[in-house]
């Protein structure tokens, strides 16, 4: 039923479009007839753009129901044009992905190179009070899922820089996780990421967190459960670049349902041991990916590893803020046996990524 109305849609919402386009001009005819009057009278003084861009900021400010309108010419352009705003770009079948996973190319081997001295770096410190880092490099979406690009060269290139970032990584003796192996096996019994958002699934984050299980090699010191939370609807973070939440699910970019799940401990005595000492054996320094729990990364690493995880990762900060403030905070008493650092490759070809700014909202 939903796949028959989506063509009905294709035409209905341009109809919708141009009649209210037609009822806005008319309603502000004239701010219109103003903005043209205060126009240089001389071809020569016209430079180009400038109708353009008055006409911008006067739709901007004057337009009756802007956000309605703006939502409506959103949704427009994505049925019709296959398109949306700067911030996503655009898949095949209700796929969307974000554009920072397609930007930078030309800076990508300064940005890997930049990486890898800061984490050995980092990694020095670390051994210095006994702490074994692992670092979990995540893949790019539009590589996982190149089947649903327009333009798969592109699932190529964030292929390539995922590879050529773990190769850096081995060379400079950095511990590492192959998060993009454990991605496209898991990705034959489910979805691994969303469809319309930047994150993965809980199903993806399981999947990475049993590789990293697997690559600590550690003896585990509880036996943990894992138990499902309630069903959550995800509006994906991309959406936004589209359309409103009110036309969403109209063009087929309806919320997505997704199982969280918590992890609990099954031993009571290992429970008591663990909790009796002040520190973790293990700290979890990352992004979104690590610190929100619908995505359950920081349970499905205690299960994996056996032990609790002291999670520090953060929204919006970006891989290096998270680790550059655990390591400002550490107390040099209570340092934890290992360090899993969540890292996006995406920030490779962010140039303020290792900068002073860094602390800066960066998701």
């Amino acid at each position: 039923m939903f796949e028959r109305a989506i063509p009905i849609t294709k035409f209905l919402l341009p109809a919708l479009l141009f009649g209210y386009a037609a009822f806005a001009n008319v309603d502000i005819r004239d701010k219109i007839a103003g903005a043209f009057s205060r126009l240089p009278t001389d071809g020569g003084s016209l430079s180009h753009g400038m109708l353009g861009d008055g006409l911008d900021a006067l739709y901007k400010t004057e337009l009756p129901h802007r956000e309605l309108a703006f939502d409506l010419i959103g949704a427009a352009r994505y049925m019709v044009l296959g398109e949306g705003r700067r911030g996503v770009i655009v898949g095949k079948e209700g796929w969307l992905f974000s554009d920072e996973e397609f930007r930078g190319a030309a800076s990508a081997e300064a940005g890997i190179n930049d990486a890898t001295r800061e984490i050995a770096k980092i990694a020095a410190t670390l051994r210095t009070h006994g702490v074994r880092l692992i670092v979990v490099p995540l893949p790019a979406k539009n590589d996982v899922y190149r089947e649903h690009l327009a333009d798969p060269r592109y699932a190529e290139i964030s292929r390539d820089r995922y590879l050529d970032f773990t190769r850096a990584m081995a060379s400079a003796n950095i511990e590492f996780v192959d998060a993009r192996a454990a991605l496209l096996e898991m990705k034959s019994r489910g979805s691994v990421f969303l469809k319309t958002d930047t994150h993965w699934t809980p199903l993806g984050a399981k999947a990475v967190a049993d590789a990293t299980g697997a690559r600590a090699g550690v003896s585990p010191m509880a036996q943990y459960a894992l138990n499902d939370a309630p069903a959550e609807d995800v509006r994906g973070d991309l959406v936004k670049f589209v359309t409103g939440r009110a036309l969403a699910a109209a063009i087929g970019l309806a919320d997505e349902s997704i199982t969280p799940q918590t992890a609990s401990q099954t031993g009571s005595d290992a429970l008591n041991d663990i909790l009796a000492d002040e520190s973790f054996p293990t700290v979890l320094v990352g992004t979104s990916y690590s610190a929100n729990e619908a995505w359950s990364f920081a349970s499905y690493l205690e299960a994996a590893l056996g032990s609790n995880v002291l999670n520090v990762a953060e929204v919006g900060r970006g891989p290096v803020f998270p680790m550059h403030k655990f390591l400002s905070n550490a107390n040099g008493t209570s340092w934890p046996g290992t360090v899993i650092w969540e890292f996006p490759i995406r920030y490779l070809t962010d140039p303020a990524l290792w900068k002073s700014d860094d602390l800066k909202t960066k998701e």
